[in-house]
């Protein structure tokens, strides 16, 4: 499996599965460090009472065996101190421990083995636990055992209940981790599909597999019946303005050579009114074209004929006929061209694309102005794209306008009532651009920049 990148490791704390995932893994292991705590209490209880009975049971043994003047010890585990009158009698231990190293609420005393055995047929290591008792004759007899076989089951038990525990709890991690980095993945999925979409792409869909059956799963279908429905909805919208332009287009044809028939037999002042009305029916005619025209391109009836086109040589080509509106406002046109970038596409389209953007240009920047035009290469998810790019010297966008210039019959605020235009180049130059498959590009750089990305790719003669 490969490497999560590193910024999933910084997005983990703030994924609610993970999230809920360490605070139950926290919880579990909160629990069983008290039920360790609990079971090593109990079982370490436990050994105490066991060698109890046993040093009981040895006491009274002894006691039966002293009273019949059979004196001894018998079972060889068993440390073991007699002392009559302050005077050592028998014993395989150095001392009789001390009654401060009693264990609590017992009467049974600890001492480590190694600092009292000195018999090697008892065991040396752990703790002896044991009990002293005073006989009829004021004979202090300590009776006491190891408890270090015990002691070391408990720890074997112990350690294999961590290993359990840990091993639980491993997993339970490590489970966590695999299906927080991949509702995360699932999340970027949809974030960035999300992002394409509000950046007008609204073709994209949240993928769906049909494996998952919960909530992220549903979210995306979600989103994407509301998709669909707005794509309708915008569809709708389009229907009835491509309608409305095409049956007004006729009548306005009609009206225009009426107009035109009027202002050319006519004379003084109703001659100036046709010639006005004359324009405003152009304007209107124009408005009419250019929404069939981004109708016909974004539906896929216009067909686009590709040819392999030089990009710089095409800019020159086209702002031959149309640096002279520069010119009238004594602005400078700079030129840094890149020569041989080829790319395939619909000559007519691409040559609508510069004019469309080159007037736009020159109608922004103030007189005087500059406007600088450059091609050049870019890769970009993994594709090689050819860039053209228009920038003028005017005052720029507004950062909250900037998403909606490709809207159809959007204009600046500022420059509503005062630039000529119908809101219609803009769109016009995005559907071109996406029917290419490329990208259209706002920036604010001391002035508006445009960047125009076409695929350096090859592309099929197709209707789009």
């Amino acid at each position: 499996m490969s490497q999560p990148p590193p910024h999933l490791f910084k997005r983990l704390f703030k994924n609610n599965i993970f999230r809920l995932s360490a605070l139950y893994s926290a919880l579990f292991l909160i629990a069983s460090i008290a039920m360790l705590a609990v079971a090593y209490r109990a079982i370490e209880r436990n050994i105490q009472i066991s060698i109890e009975r046993e040093v009981n049971a040895e006491i009274t043994r002894f006691i039966g065996s002293y009273q019949s003047t059979q004196l001894g010890i018998e079972s060889d585990p068993y440390a073991y101190f007699i002392e009559h009158q302050g005077r050592k009698v028998a014993g395989n231990i150095t001392e009789i421990p001390e009654t401060k190293r009693r264990i609590k609420d017992r009467e049974l005393v600890q001492i480590d083995a190694n600092e009292v055995v000195v018999d090697p047929t008892i065991e040396q290591k752990g703790e002896i636990i044991g009990k002293t008792v005073t006989l009829p004759d004021h004979t202090k007899l300590f009776i006491g055992k190891s408890s270090y076989d015990e002691t070391e089951r408990r720890e074997d038990i112990i350690d294999a209940f961590s290993t359990a525990l840990l091993t639980l709890l491993a997993v339970g991690v490590v489970g966590g981790l695999i299906v927080s980095f991949r509702s995360i993945k699932r999340i970027d999925r949809i974030s960035r599909v999300s992002q394409s979409i509000m950046a007008g792409n609204l073709d994209l869909r949240v993928p769906t597999t049909g494996k998952y059956n919960d909530d992220l799963e549903e979210m995306s279908r979600n989103i994407n019946n509301m998709l669909d429905r707005i794509n309708d909805l915008m569809q709708g919208m389009r229907d009835v303005s491509n309608n409305v332009a095409h049956d007004l287009r006729t009548p306005l044809t009609r009206l225009r050579g009426s107009i035109e028939t009027i202002a050319r037999k006519s004379e003084g002042e109703v001659q100036i009114e046709a010639e006005q009305a004359l324009l405003e029916t152009d304007n209107l005619l124009n408005t009419f074209t250019s929404l069939l025209r981004i109708s016909q391109v974004e539906s896929g009836a216009a067909k686009i004929i590709h040819s392999r086109v030089d990009l710089a040589q095409l800019i020159r080509e086209v702002l031959d006929f149309y640096d002279v509106l520069a010119e009238e406002k004594a602005q400078t046109v700079q030129y840094n061209l890149t020569e041989n970038i080829v790319v395939m596409v619909d000559k007519t389209l691409i040559s609508q694309v510069i004019v469309n953007l080159f007037t736009n240009a020159v109608k922004y920047t103030p007189s005087g102005g500059i406007i600088r035009l450059a091609t050049g290469q870019q890769k970009m998810d993994k594709i090689n794209y050819a860039v053209f790019t228009i920038h003028d010297s005017g005052s720029g966008v507004p950062e909250a306008e900037i998403e909606k210039l490709t809207q159809r019959f959007y204009r600046l605020e500022k420059h509503r009532n005062t630039a000529n235009g119908n809101g219609l180049g803009l769109p016009m130059v995005k559907a071109i651009i996406e029917a290419h498959n490329g990208r259209l590009v706002f920036k604010n750089d001391n002035g508006l920049k445009v960047l125009v990305y076409l695929p350096l790719t090859q592309l099929q003669h197709a209707n789009f």
